[in-house]
């Protein structure tokens, strides 16, 4: 049987990973402009596929940026990737640097490295990441992901992206996606994604409805996870 995520392992993740980043935070008080995001969402969806298999799941994330334009940022979720791996969390760490080019356009290039807890036996799911994201008036985004180990296999995934924000009012606005992961060189296949998500903006809350659309290739790259889903998140940003 397949153990659901509760309250108290929302706790058990969350509690460490809240101290690392008070520390960090702490101790570039005077140095950075430190931000952080809190996330509950109904399922955790990772470029169209569900890292929880359909569960909900606590998000915690903190971010230091330099005035030089470089930052260091960690990232956590709760994720579910049955009984076999037993992982029950993924921790992201990037260091990156972001710059604007001239009034219209914005650069950011990170590496980030992704960790996962309580793996079981002799596996490995952690690999690395080189993102890049151009995005034009703050609406408009093109955004290509390189890995020379995706997944742990020790081959090449690709992941690219292109994205559009349209504000209606001051609280709401829309968002829509389209994508297309390679993944040829690691596993033979491949897939494209969609998203559409529509935002209100209350305060310093963000509720968000997304619906993802993808490829029967995702189906069946991720079984149980790869198929077309509708998620609700809350995010509060401090």
């Amino acid at each position: 049987m397949i153990r659901r995520p509760t309250r108290s392992d929302a706790l058990r993740f969350l509690a460490p990973l809240a101290s690392s980043l008070c520390a960090l935070a702490a101790g570039a008080a005077t140095a950075a402009d430190f931000s952080g995001t809190l996330t509950a969402t109904s399922d955790y969806v990772l470029r169209g596929v569900s890292q929880t298999q359909g569960d909900p799941a606590a998000q915690l994330g903190a971010r230091l940026a330099f005035e030089s334009g470089f930052y260091a940022a960690l990232w956590g979720s709760q994720v579910d990737f049955g009984p076999a791996l037993g992982t029950d969390a993924e921790i992201d760490a990037s260091l990156g640097f972001n710059r604007n080019l001239g009034e219209r356009w914005n650069l950011d290039l990170n590496l980030t490295r992704y960790l996962y807890t309580g793996t079981r036996g002799d596996a490995n799911l952690d690999y690395n990441e080189v993102i890049a994201t151009l995005t034009l008036d703050q609406r408009w985004w093109g955004l290509v992901a390189w890995s020379e180990d995706v997944f742990a296999s020790g081959r090449r995934g690709v992941y690219s992206e292109l994205g559009a924000k349209f504000p209606l009012d001051e609280r709401w606005r829309l968002e829509t996606i389209a994508a297309y992961y390679d993944l040829d060189d690691a596993y033979e296949d491949s897939y494209t994604r969609a998203q559409f998500s529509a935002i209100c903006r209350v305060g310093a809350v963000d509720l968000r409805a997304s619906a993802h659309w993808t490829s029967s290739a995702a189906e069946r790259l991720f079984p149980g996870g790869g198929d077309s889903r509708a998620e609700v998140a809350a995010t509060w940003s401090f």
